[in-house]
Protein backbone atom coordinates (compact mmCIF):
# COMPACT_ATOMS: atom_id res chain seq x y z
CA UNK A 1 0.00 0.00 0.00
CA UNK A 2 2.92 2.38 0.64
CA UNK A 3 4.09 2.06 -2.96
CA UNK A 4 0.55 2.68 -4.16
CA UNK A 5 0.41 5.84 -2.05
CA UNK A 6 3.79 6.94 -3.40
CA UNK A 7 2.55 6.45 -6.97
CA UNK A 8 -0.65 8.39 -6.35
CA UNK A 9 1.19 11.26 -4.64
CA UNK A 10 3.62 11.56 -7.57
CA UNK A 11 0.76 11.45 -10.07
CA UNK A 12 -1.18 14.15 -8.22
CA UNK A 13 1.93 16.29 -7.78
CA UNK A 14 2.55 16.21 -11.53
CA UNK A 15 -1.07 17.05 -12.36
CA UNK A 16 -1.12 19.85 -9.78
CA UNK A 17 2.00 21.42 -11.30
CA UNK A 18 0.40 21.45 -14.74
CA UNK A 19 -3.14 22.45 -13.80
CA UNK A 20 -2.84 25.59 -11.71
CA UNK A 21 -5.54 24.27 -9.36
CA UNK A 22 -5.85 25.70 -5.84
CA UNK A 23 -4.13 22.72 -4.21
CA UNK A 24 -0.76 22.16 -2.57
CA UNK A 25 1.29 19.01 -1.97
CA UNK A 26 4.30 19.69 0.21
CA UNK A 27 7.76 18.23 -0.35
CA UNK A 28 8.91 14.95 1.21
CA UNK A 29 10.20 14.93 4.78
CA UNK A 30 13.20 12.96 5.99
CA UNK A 31 11.86 12.67 9.57
CA UNK A 32 15.24 11.45 10.83
CA UNK A 33 14.18 12.21 14.40
CA UNK A 34 10.77 10.52 14.26
CA UNK A 35 10.03 8.88 17.64
CA UNK A 36 10.37 5.11 17.80
CA UNK A 37 6.96 4.73 19.46
CA UNK A 38 5.07 6.62 16.76
CA UNK A 39 2.81 4.61 14.42
CA UNK A 40 5.19 3.58 11.59
CA UNK A 41 2.59 4.01 8.83
CA UNK A 42 2.03 7.64 9.83
CA UNK A 43 5.76 8.35 9.69
CA UNK A 44 6.02 6.59 6.33
CA UNK A 45 3.16 8.62 4.88
CA UNK A 46 4.60 11.99 5.87
CA UNK A 47 7.97 11.03 4.45
CA UNK A 48 6.21 11.39 1.08
CA UNK A 49 4.79 14.89 1.71
CA UNK A 50 4.93 17.43 4.53
CA UNK A 51 1.43 18.73 3.93
CA UNK A 52 -1.56 18.40 1.61
CA UNK A 53 -3.82 21.41 1.13
CA UNK A 54 -7.10 21.82 -0.73
CA UNK A 55 -10.19 24.00 -0.43
CA UNK A 56 -11.91 21.67 2.04
CA UNK A 57 -9.11 19.95 4.01
CA UNK A 58 -5.52 20.44 5.10
CA UNK A 59 -3.32 17.60 6.32
CA UNK A 60 0.00 18.47 7.93
CA UNK A 61 2.79 16.43 9.53
CA UNK A 62 2.05 16.64 13.27
CA UNK A 63 4.70 17.86 15.68
CA UNK A 64 4.30 14.54 17.51
CA UNK A 65 5.86 12.71 14.54
CA UNK A 66 8.73 15.12 13.95
CA UNK A 67 10.77 14.46 17.09
CA UNK A 68 10.92 12.61 20.41
CA UNK A 69 10.29 15.91 22.15
CA UNK A 70 7.10 16.44 20.19
CA UNK A 71 5.97 12.90 20.96
CA UNK A 72 6.60 13.32 24.69
CA UNK A 73 4.69 16.62 24.72
CA UNK A 74 1.41 14.87 23.88
CA UNK A 75 -1.32 15.74 26.42
CA UNK A 76 -2.05 13.11 29.03
CA UNK A 77 -5.82 13.36 28.82
CA UNK A 78 -7.98 10.67 30.40
CA UNK A 79 -10.42 9.63 27.69
CA UNK A 80 -12.10 6.58 26.25
CA UNK A 81 -9.36 6.59 23.62
CA UNK A 82 -5.77 7.84 23.94
CA UNK A 83 -5.43 11.58 23.30
CA UNK A 84 -5.46 11.75 19.48
CA UNK A 85 -2.92 13.19 17.09
CA UNK A 86 -4.44 15.57 14.57
CA UNK A 87 -3.65 14.46 11.03
CA UNK A 88 -5.74 17.16 9.42
CA UNK A 89 -8.77 19.36 9.70
CA UNK A 90 -11.55 20.86 7.67
CA UNK A 91 -11.04 24.33 6.24
CA UNK A 92 -13.24 27.32 7.02
CA UNK A 93 -13.73 29.88 4.28
CA UNK A 94 -16.66 30.94 2.15
CA UNK A 95 -14.16 31.15 -0.72
CA UNK A 96 -13.54 27.43 -0.37
CA UNK A 97 -17.10 26.54 -1.26
CA UNK A 98 -17.89 29.37 -3.69
CA UNK A 99 -14.63 30.04 -5.53
CA UNK A 100 -12.57 26.88 -4.95
CA UNK A 101 -9.77 28.75 -3.17
CA UNK A 102 -7.72 27.50 -0.24
CA UNK A 103 -9.42 28.15 3.09
CA UNK A 104 -8.14 28.62 6.63
CA UNK A 105 -7.72 26.08 9.38
CA UNK A 106 -10.75 25.43 11.51
CA UNK A 107 -13.52 23.01 12.32
CA UNK A 108 -13.40 19.28 12.93
CA UNK A 109 -10.23 17.20 12.79
CA UNK A 110 -9.30 13.82 11.38
CA UNK A 111 -7.49 11.93 14.12
CA UNK A 112 -4.75 9.33 14.52
CA UNK A 113 -4.71 6.94 17.46
CA UNK A 114 -1.11 7.17 18.77
CA UNK A 115 -1.18 3.60 20.10
CA UNK A 116 -3.08 1.55 17.50
CA UNK A 117 -2.23 3.85 14.59
CA UNK A 118 -5.74 3.81 13.12
CA UNK A 119 -7.45 6.88 11.67
CA UNK A 120 -10.90 8.05 12.73
CA UNK A 121 -13.24 11.02 12.89
CA UNK A 122 -15.26 12.23 15.88
CA UNK A 123 -18.16 14.60 15.26
CA UNK A 124 -18.19 16.38 18.63
CA UNK A 125 -14.97 16.18 20.63
CA UNK A 126 -16.23 18.18 23.61
CA UNK A 127 -19.17 15.82 24.09
CA UNK A 128 -16.99 12.81 23.34
CA UNK A 129 -14.48 13.73 26.06
CA UNK A 130 -17.18 14.18 28.69
CA UNK A 131 -18.80 10.77 28.19
CA UNK A 132 -17.48 7.54 29.63
CA UNK A 133 -20.04 5.14 28.19
CA UNK A 134 -18.59 3.74 24.96
CA UNK A 135 -21.99 2.60 23.73
CA UNK A 136 -23.21 6.20 23.97
CA UNK A 137 -20.39 7.64 21.87
CA UNK A 138 -20.25 5.05 19.09
CA UNK A 139 -22.70 7.17 17.09
CA UNK A 140 -20.23 10.08 16.85
CA UNK A 141 -17.04 8.00 16.51
CA UNK A 142 -16.35 6.99 12.90
CA UNK A 143 -13.46 4.60 12.09
CA UNK A 144 -11.95 5.49 8.72
CA UNK A 145 -8.80 3.42 8.07
CA UNK A 146 -6.57 0.92 9.92
CA UNK A 147 -3.46 3.07 9.40
CA UNK A 148 -2.31 6.40 7.97
CA UNK A 149 -0.89 4.99 4.72
CA UNK A 150 -4.23 3.36 3.87
CA UNK A 151 -6.05 6.54 4.84
CA UNK A 152 -3.99 8.79 2.58
CA UNK A 153 -3.88 6.29 -0.29
CA UNK A 154 -7.63 5.64 -0.37
CA UNK A 155 -9.31 8.61 1.33
CA UNK A 156 -7.11 11.55 0.33
CA UNK A 157 -5.27 10.48 -2.87
CA UNK A 158 -7.80 7.88 -3.92
CA UNK A 159 -11.36 6.89 -4.78
CA UNK A 160 -12.80 7.25 -1.29
CA UNK A 161 -12.12 10.99 -1.08
CA UNK A 162 -15.80 11.83 -1.77
CA UNK A 163 -16.71 9.65 1.23
CA UNK A 164 -14.39 11.71 3.42
CA UNK A 165 -16.07 14.93 2.30
CA UNK A 166 -19.51 13.46 2.94
CA UNK A 167 -18.54 12.11 6.36
CA UNK A 168 -16.92 15.27 7.74
CA UNK A 169 -18.59 18.09 5.79
CA UNK A 170 -21.72 16.64 4.25
CA UNK A 171 -22.45 15.37 0.72
CA UNK A 172 -23.74 18.69 -0.62
CA UNK A 173 -20.27 20.21 -0.95
CA UNK A 174 -19.34 17.74 -3.67
CA UNK A 175 -21.88 19.43 -5.94
CA UNK A 176 -20.88 23.09 -5.38
CA UNK A 177 -19.66 24.86 -8.51
CA UNK A 178 -17.79 28.12 -9.08
CA UNK A 179 -20.27 30.88 -9.83
CA UNK A 180 -18.25 33.33 -11.89
CA UNK A 181 -14.87 33.98 -13.48
CA UNK A 182 -12.83 31.91 -15.89
CA UNK A 183 -13.59 28.68 -14.00
CA UNK A 184 -17.33 29.28 -13.82
CA UNK A 185 -19.20 25.99 -13.70
CA UNK A 186 -16.24 23.95 -12.44
CA UNK A 187 -16.46 22.09 -9.14
CA UNK A 188 -15.36 24.34 -6.26
CA UNK A 189 -13.47 21.45 -4.67
CA UNK A 190 -10.20 21.72 -6.54
CA UNK A 191 -8.89 18.61 -4.77
CA UNK A 192 -11.70 16.54 -6.25
CA UNK A 193 -10.94 18.03 -9.68
CA UNK A 194 -7.26 17.12 -9.18
CA UNK A 195 -8.14 13.51 -8.39
CA UNK A 196 -10.41 13.37 -11.41
CA UNK A 197 -7.68 14.68 -13.71
CA UNK A 198 -5.24 12.19 -12.21
CA UNK A 199 -7.82 9.46 -12.93
CA UNK A 200 -7.98 8.47 -9.27
CA UNK A 201 -11.66 9.40 -8.90
CA UNK A 202 -14.28 9.04 -11.59
CA UNK A 203 -15.45 12.32 -13.10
Amino acid sequence: MLEELRSRVERCRAVAAESGLAVEIGPPLALHEAPEDAPPAAVAAFRLFEWVDGPLFRFDCPDELRSAEGWQARPGMEMLLPAPIDLGWEMWSWRSVTEGRLGVRGGETVSLDPIKGDVYYVEDWMWFQENIDWEAVEEVHHPIAPDAVTFFADWVFGPRYPELVSLVLGPGLLEHRIRKGRDKGELTDAWLRLLQRAELVRA
